[in-house]
Parts: structure tokens; C-alpha cells; sequence
């Protein structure tokens, strides 16, 4: 154990924080700090060498996507490969990861039977932000969670089909209709009615910028330890390395907490708007 955390220390320190030493010439020590989040047209594979431009005018957040994307397909073709009769370790981690998904998100909050129609979209999006929180770990790349207009995208998605699967299951008056309580004279009625739909959207916006903030913020965390290196000290580097490193740990736990947190409350958004209060 004590070997696995030196060697992620010796590679955190080589990746991270030297291209902050070939930084550190620059006056704009904040510039240098959100060049390494913000999106750009431009990658930083390894230091010493100049930025490489992406092609077609693509960003670095956008090829995440795309390299997210890819790693699935590839990870999930790998695991379901033909011919194999005792299962080997990708298909034992996409058969674990799909019951943790089944078991602990959709069929708690929608049960079994309807549980099961919708595993197939819920386990997609959890694993692509997993996927996609976790390779902004790796120094070179960038997180592309930690842009809003990706969490907002993801957020949206999940708001049109609360609107699509309401009013399929309930009826376009169904659906309307089932945010007004029953029992309820028509005037507090019609306020009540009016505070649900626009909780509906005030639901999506917070989905998008939890997502953003969280992993946004555990980047910063990262990078503000380490500018204070050429901040106050470069002697302060035995202060700030190891707790850049806890934080660095810590981003794993976050990207697998935000995955889940944003999976479940899809999950809940979509079965409160597609049900009806009789059932």
C-alpha cells in the first residue's frame, strides 16, 4: 500500500507540478492557474513540450467527451467478447458496476418492473460521468465536467424527458393536472401548481451546477495548493505537495460520489414527473 501511494506521489509530482515550475516565469500567476482548468483549443501532453493544437477546431473538454465515449464502447466490446466461458476482469467490472446501478439507484426509487426499462439509459450515463470525471484526473487532460455547458447539456437532457415521459405515461393534461394537489381550493391550487413547474426547472439548473461546482472546485483545490509554491515559497512545497496529493485522492471519491448523486436524482426527477399521486 505504502509503494502504490509513493508511486502516485512520484507521478502526481513529475505531471502536475513541473509544468508549474516552466510556469512559473510568467507574471500572471492566476492566468497559469486557470489555464490548467479551463477549456482550450490547445493540450498539454508533457512538459517541456509545446502545447499541441487539436484538430477541426476541436476543445480539450470536447475531445474528453469523445475519448470518454471511446473508452466505453472499447471497455464494454471487451467485456461482452464471444467465446469466453469463465468471465474475465472487464466483464466481472461492467457486471458489478451495472448491479450497483440496478440494485442501489433505479429499482429503489422505480421498482423492479419499470426499473429494469430504464437500466439501460441510467447505467449509460453514470458510467460516462464516471468516465469523464475521472480522466480529468490525469494531469495532461482536463475535466470536462468542471465546464458548465457539459452539466448544463447533461441537465437538460434530463429535463426534456421529464417532460417527454410525463406526458406520455400521464397524458399532456395528465401531466399538468397532476401538479395541482387535490383537495385544494382553486386559487392556492393554481400557486401550488405554478411553484411545481417551476421547481421543475429549478431541479434541472441545480442538477447542472452541482455537477459543475464540485468537480470545478476540487480541481482549483488541487491547483491552489500547488501555486502557493511559487506564491509564498518554494520551500512551502513540503506543505502544500502532500495536501494537493490528499486532495488529488480525494477528487476520486468526488467523481464517484457526483456520478452517483447525479444518476439518482435523474432517476427520482423522472419517476416524480412520469407518476401520477394516486399511485
Amino acid at each position: 500500500m505504502k509503494l502504490h501511494i509513493r508511486k502516485i506521489t512520484f507521478v502526481f509530482f513529475f505531471t502536475a507540478v513541473i509544468p508549474f515550475f516552466a510556469a512559473a516565469e510568467q507574471a500572471d500567476v492566476s492566468g497559469t492557474l486557470f489555464h490548467h482548468i479551463l477549456d482550450s483549443k490547445k493540450i498539454d501532453l508533457f512538459p517541456g513540450i509545446a502545447p499541441v493544437t487539436l484538430p477541426f477546431g476541436m476543445s480539450v473538454h470536447v475531445l474528453m467527451l469523445i475519448l470518454a465515449a471511446l473508452l466505453i464502447v472499447g471497455f464494454s466490446l471487451l467485456a461482452v467478447k464471444k467465446g469466453i466461458l469463465k468471465p474475465k476482469s472487464p466483464a466481472v467490472i461492467v457486471e458489478t458496476l451495472v448491479l450497483f446501478v440496478r440494485d442501489d439507484i433505479v429499482i429503489p426509487v422505480m421498482g423492479e418492473e419499470r426499473g429494469e426499462k430504464w437500466l439501460p439509459f441510467f447505467f449509460t450515463q453514470f458510467i460516462f460521468l464516471l468516465t469523464v470525471n475521472l480522466l480529468g484526473l490525469i494531469p495532461a487532460f482536463k475535466t470536462a465536467t468542471g465546464n458548465i455547458n457539459v452539466t448544463t447539456s447533461m441537465a437538460l437532457l434530463v429535463f426534456i424527458l421529464i417532460f417527454i415521459i410525463g406526458m406520455k405515461n400521464l397524458g399532456i393534461v395528465g401531466f399538468f393536472k397532476n401538479l395541482f394537489p387535490e383537495g385544494t381550493n382553486i386559487p392556492i391550487g393554481i400557486f401550488v401548481a405554478f411553484l411545481e413547474f417551476i421547481g421543475i426547472f429549478t431541479r434541472s439548473i441545480v442538477l447542472s451546477l452541482r455537477l459543475f461546482a464540485n468537480m470545478f472546485a476540487g480541481h482549483l483545490a488541487i491547483l491552489s495548493f500547488l501555486v502557493l509554491i511559487f506564491v509564498i515559497n518554494p520551500l512551502f512545497g513540503f506543505v502544500s505537495m502532500p495536501f494537493a496529493v490528499f486532495t488529488y485522492v480525494l477528487e476520486v471519491l468526488v467523481g464517484l460520489i457526483q456520478a452517483f448523486v447525479f444518476t439518482l436524482l435523474s432517476c427520482i426527477y423522472i419517476m416524480m414527473a412520469s407518476t401520477s399521486e394516486n399511485e
